[in-house]
């Protein structure tokens, strides 16, 4: 026997707005009046909806994917003219935000990788497609811990493990999206391929890509069937080439030929296990990377005039703080993918 509905009141103050790219939605830092906590609330528009019965599907599929690499839904709730989302506040801020911050080292985008997938498989055993995984829907937990967030445009699949995309990233799409109307959980596979490249290389150099080929509908189309972007053979020197193979079959155009689950993704990435901690940095002009090991730092730094391309190499003892020289050669009239092939194998034999 049912006791009635009962409505009740929610009280938050917005602090101010949280930008995302690609959003279809407000987003805010807001403090919950009652529970004396900062949240983030996601607002979204009932004009925005085809009926009623929409409303709350979001939040619907945030609560039934609870996963410890799920951003959890702390309530739902709505006023005239807007539905609200209530989810935890984390001050590390997203992927995006990090990668934008500073590089990354393979360790580290093998752990976040790793946790954002672990979420992204508990989605598709849901039978769900999250159809917007991307840096920004990624948030780093208080904890340091990868989480996917955003189910705004995910969708049920059908019995044959299909569904429908609504609507599209335009800076992250698969090629299928020009030929075909429903998609697979190899969608999401395409498009964490596209965020594990972004973590190795930083977003400047994707946006760079980016805007080179957002000319035209012609070029953009073109640029992403045929595999042209991103560039698969550009990457940074110290990404191994396991990782490299790894996310180029997630970005492989013929579906067939990418993994074909998250946790097959997540198995090619658990066995690399080269260069791991190289961390690495631009000091003006100069590329340089750092390991630090038990007893030493060691430090690379590479510098290009007119086309002569310098490697430095310093090795600094923990003990005495002394500094000497290790390394020292120049390579001229050299294209630099070929110097980034050098580099990579220095590294790979400073690494042994």
């Amino acid at each position: 026997m049912s006791l009635g509905i009962t409505t009740a009141q929610l009280n938050f103050e917005r602090l101010h707005e949280i930008g995302q790219e690609g959003r279809n939605s407000k987003v805010y830092l807001a403090h919950d009046k009652q529970l004396d906590a900062q949240l983030v609330i996601k607002e979204l528009a009932k004009s925005t909806f085809r009926d009623h019965a929409e409303f709350y599907k979001e939040a619907i599929k945030l609560y039934d994917s609870e996963h410890q690499h799920v951003v959890q839904i702390k309530y739902a709730c709505e006023d005239a003219n807007s539905i609200y989302l209530a989810m935890p506040y984390y001050k590390k801020g997203s992927l995006k935000t990090l990668i934008d911050s500073r590089y990354l080292t393979v360790r580290e985008i093998i752990r976040y990788a790793t946790q954002f997938l672990s979420g992204l498989n508990h989605i598709h055993v849901k039978k769900l497609i999250h159809f917007d995984v991307k840096p920004d829907n990624i948030l780093i937990s208080d904890k340091n811990e990868a989480l996917i967030s955003d189910f705004g445009l995910t969708k049920s699949m059908n019995a044959l493990g299909v569904a429908d995309a609504t609507a599209f990233y335009r800076k992250q799409l698969p090629p299928e999206v020009f030929t075909q109307s429903k998609h697979t959980m190899l969608y999401d596979i395409y498009n964490a391929g596209l965020t594990l490249y972004r973590m190795c290389n930083g977003n400047p150099h994707y946006n760079n890509q980016f805007l080179k080929i957002n000319t035209d509908q012609k070029t953009y189309t073109e640029a992403i069937e045929k595999g042209i972007f991103p560039d698969r053979s550009l990457y940074l020197p110290h990404i191994p080439k396991a990782l490299r193979k790894t996310i180029n079959k997630a970005l492989d155009v013929d579906q067939q030929k990418r993994q074909q689950t998250i946790l097959e993704l997540i198995n090619d990435l658990s066995v690399i296990d080269t260069l791991l901690d190289w961390e690495f940095k631009f000091i003006g002009d100069v590329r340089v990377w750092t390991l630090n090991l038990e007893e030493k730092t060691l430090t690379v730094q590479v510098s290009e005039d007119n086309g002569t391309f310098t490697i430095l190499t310093l090795k600094t003892m923990k003990d005495s703080g002394n500094t000497t020289k290790v390394h020292n050669s120049s390579k001229s009239n050299i294209v630099a993918k070929e110097i980034d092939k050098t580099i990579n194998t220095f590294l790979l034999s400073l690494n042994e």
